[in-house]
């Protein structure tokens, strides 16, 4: 059996960085939310302001993200993950020396940007350096995303409870950027075409994939799947409250039970996803469990079904099949993956900004309507990521050795 190049040890640097990187990347998503006193009483606002100071990251990371899918795969990995880097050095120091917040906001969407480019180089550099196990590669991503926000808040209350300076909880981020920046600097990125003894071992092209179809669906599917449970992280405790008589203390644990769900699945399908089951058979598998868990939510609420939903969908929807729907659709389109990763994180951006608008128009005529929308998005999700899973297998041809579960049935 042909060794994988890409595990030998110049290119384990690079993995390095990019999952340190991700693990400072959720830190820098709450770094303001988690500092918000203390920022308002620097810039002289409420939080209302710090509020749309945040905003700026989400508009940073949207105008952004296409710019660097072509410049990732014009110019690689490396230069674009660095180019990211720099900027979150730059946010962290930055914040507790502006002057104001217009600065503050500047500062925001640069971060917004660092996050794009981290996207578009650190996805396709790790399918690249493990293009046989490139689902287990990008699932971890997420536990380094949700590891950062478990630990940052911890580091933030120290401070506080110790009445040490604020800015310390921006600063020690900053000086762990700078170490990653070097490693990353020191390390060896793989090529962007697969090696030819490994190309071999992998999923053949049978027929042209097309764009409008499968394309189109993987888009969808990543919408789907993050409205899915970005609808439950933001709206379960309300309606645990509301319809299944939860004190609000009890109501906001199940976002914790969430979070569990989260961690718990990324971990079972990083070892799965090795040898044993392709990304596309955990798409289908984990978004048909997204359906029946949200519609039983909806017609037996009570807090033992709101606590074990919530995990369920934190498990089933949160747990990285948006980052798979990533590898399954830059292994159709292999020499555009960061234009791909580009075009489908945009996508969930624009989610990001229209999902929190109709919820919130829903919100007032009734919060169950907003679990049936919660339906209705992961019925969308698992039905794209069935049109997904059978066009894998009319374009793909699985070479015999690396016939994973089920799929001597689609040969």
């Amino acid at each position: 059996m042909s060794q994988n190049k890409a595990f030998n040890a110049p290119f384990l640097l690079a993995v390095v960085g990019i999952y340190l990187s991700y693990f400072l990347h959720g830190v820098s998503v709450i770094t303001l939310a988690q500092n918000m006193t203390s920022l308002a009483e620097k810039f002289g606002t409420d939080n209302a302001g710090i509020a749309y100071l945040i905003s700026g990251i989400g508009l940073g990371r949207l105008v952004s993200i296409l710019f660097f899918g072509v410049i990732s795969d014009k110019f690689g990995r490396r230069s674009v993950i660095l180019l990211g880097v720099s900027l979150y050095i730059l946010f962290f120091f930055g914040i507790p020396a502006s002057p104001n917040l217009i600065v503050a906001f500047g500062l925001a969407v640069c971060v917004g940007v660092a996050n794009a480019a981290l996207d578009t180089g650190g996805y396709p550099a790790l399918m690249e350096c493990y293009p046989k196990t490139s689902g287990s590669a990008v699932i971890l991503l997420k536990a380094m995303i949700s590891f950062g926000q478990m630990l940052y808040p911890m580091l933030v209350s120290y401070l506080l409870l110790s009445h040490i300076w604020y800015g310390y909880a921006m600063i020690i981020p900053g000086v762990l950027f700078v170490l990653v920046s070097l490693l990353l600097l020191k390390s060896k990125f793989p090529s962007q075409l697969v090696d030819a003894t490994i190309a071999k071992e992998l999923p053949q092209m049978n027929s042209k994939p097309l764009a409008w179809l499968e394309g189109v669906a993987s888009i969808i599917f990543g919408v789907a799947a993050f409205s899915t449970f970005y609808v439950i992280v933001v709206w379960m405790p309300k309606y645990a409250m509301a319809f299944a008589g939860m004190a609000e203390a009890d109501a906001l644990k199940t976002i914790s039970y969430y979070s569990m769900g989260s961690l718990v699945c990324v971990f079972i399908f990083a070892l799965l996803l090795k040898s044993m089951v392709r990304p596309v058979w955990a798409n289908v598998f984990n978004t048909g469990v997204s359906v029946i868990t949200a519609t039983i939510i909806y017609l037996y609420p009570s807090p033992l079904v709101c606590n074990v939903g919530a995990f369920v969908i934190g498990f089933s929807a949160a747990g990285g099949i948006l980052q798979l729907g990533v590898s399954v659709m830059s292994e159709f389109f292999p020499k555009s993956k960061a234009k791909v990763t580009s075009v489908y994180m945009m996508m969930g951006g624009l989610a990001n900004f229209l999902i929190p608008l109709i919820t919130g128009y829903l919100s007032k005529i009734g919060l169950q309507y907003i679990i049936l929308l919660d339906i209705a998005f992961a019925l969308l999700a698992f039905v794209t990521a069935i049109v997904v899973f059978i066009r894998y297998y009319k374009v793909f041809k699985i070479p015999q050795t690396d016939l994973r579960f089920g799929e001597r049935f689609f040969q």
